[in-house]
């Protein structure tokens, strides 16, 4: 390939504008996506202004010397990616379910498999059957959010509800703060005091999800800014735990701030998203299995045995969609290396296998990259589900097509016990199957 520097040297990275290739010092650019699959290159201000315009910009490859010194920041984005339609008929979702009067202004909700958990604004939690309108209180929380907290980067302290999946034990967190609780239903009684150190707590969720471990059930939570616990809910006692800050050493996951946890559909993988300085967004995966097994020992070296995998890293931002397909994929939400030109899209890791490209890149196998999906991520039936901009879109993760749409549908929970897509909104719920199938009317 004939390279537009002239040199004869292979191509390196992305096109760029004539005016970056040949000007005497660095120069600020775009993302430009040109709308042809996933192309994109870099742009200069002035060719921006005509790629707004839909006009031609004139772009070629260049070596590594040259692109190491042609440009400077990043400073945005233009255009989109290509999105694949294939869409058809697909179901829609069903009525508005109303809340039950008593439960008065509902902040949240967890299903179980005895029905949906609903975190009432004073604390209460309500056990709700939305098919029979039942609704039982079954224990009363205590956190609450801090009523002189400030946002950070518009991310609001918000109570959380999590559950266990047999419904026994329920978890009230706050997200982008420092505090929660562990409660017996049948009880009704705290458990578990949830406390770290805080720092910098508000720039994630709270990492805190139930699982079950050995036929009984786990809580993995955040202890500190850099350590994750899995405790018995019932008892509080240890079940795994990193390894203590003494032992700290120079590995990668001792310096990640973790964020939201997600857990693979079978349990044996978790993921977390969170950041790490300078700050860069830092998604990390590991066995969760291995780790039950041999708790603080799998976390030794600077590779642990519990097979730590770090994630691409996006700089200044993290929590972002994200989801597991199964037990070996995983889905980051957004396309981008940076936050002022991230664009919706998906990008599929294949997390037990890795691939080395050098300089372009090193780390787990990236089986597919497609645009269009944004919002929250969730998966089922062998799909992406993307829950932003008009409303509900169902993608195939393979070929990265979308496959059909829900407009006006922004589910906010996965239930897999029901193996429903369920939207809270301030009346009640909306539900639909977490299915691709189309509709048998075909009329949508």
């Amino acid at each position: 390939m004939e390279l537009a520097c002239g040199h004869d040297a292979p191509p390196y990275d992305l096109p760029v504008c004539e005016h970056i290739r040949t000007a005497a010092e660095e120069v600020d650019f775009s993302i430009h996506y040109t709308g042809r699959g996933l192309e994109h290159r870099r742009i200069c201000a002035l060719c921006r202004q005509d790629a707004e315009q839909g006009w031609p910009v004139a772009s070629g490859r260049i070596c590594e010397d040259c692109s190491d010194t042609s440009y400077g920041s990043v400073v945005g984005s233009v255009g989109r990616p290509e999105v694949i339609d294939a869409s058809r008929p697909v179901p829609g979702a069903g009525p508005l379910v109303p809340f039950p009067a008593e439960a008065g202004t509902v902040v949240d909700l967890a299903p179980t498999e005895q029905g949906l958990l609903l975190l009432a604004a004073d604390g209460r939690i309500l056990l709700w059957d939305p098919e029979t309108g039942s609704c039982a209180e079954k224990a009363r929380s205590t956190v609450t959010v801090r009523a002189d907290a400030k946002p950070w980067c518009g991310h609001k302290e918000t109570l959380r509800l999590h559950a266990s999946r047999n419904g026994r034990f329920a978890a009230v967190a706050v997200d982008f703060g420092g505090t929660g609780e562990v409660l017996e239903l049948e009880a009704g009684t705290v458990t578990m005091e949830l406390r770290h150190d805080n720092y910098h707590s508000d720039t994630v969720p709270y990492s805190l999800l139930f699982t079950v471990h050995g036929g009984r059930d786990v809580v993995v939570h955040r202890t500190r800014w850099n350590r994750i616990a899995a405790t018995d809910p019932a008892t509080g006692e240890p079940v795994a735990l990193m390894p203590r800050e003494e032992e700290e050493t120079e590995a990668a996951w001792t310096h990640c701030f973790y964020g939201a946890l997600h857990l693979s559909p079978a349990g044996t993988r978790i993921a977390s998203d969170g950041w790490m300085w300078h700050p860069v967004g830092q998604p990390v995966t590991w066995d969760l299995a291995r780790w039950f097994a041999e708790g603080e020992a799998a976390w030794t070296g600077e590779t642990p045995a519990v097979d730590f995998v770090r994630l691409p890293p996006v700089a200044y931002h993290w929590n972002r969609p994200m989801v597991w397909l199964d037990e070996d994929r995983f889905v980051l939400g957004g396309l981008g290396e940076d936050d002022e030109a991230m664009v919706p899209g998906a990008r599929v890791f294949d997390v037990t296998r890795s691939v080395d490209l050098g300089r372009l890149y090193s780390g787990p196998d990236e089986t597919a990259t497609f645009g269009g999906p944004e919002g929250r991520f969730f998966a089922a039936d062998g799909l992406l589900f993307s829950a932003g901009g008009p409303g509900l879109e169902i993608w195939e993760p393979t070929s990265g097509a979308r496959i059909g749409s829900v407009p006006g549908f922004h589910p906010t929970h996965h239930d897999p016990v029901r193996n429903e897509l369920v939207q809270l909104t301030e009346e009640g719920i909306r539900r639909r199957p977490a299915t691709g199938t189309p509709s048998p009317d075909r009329t949508g």
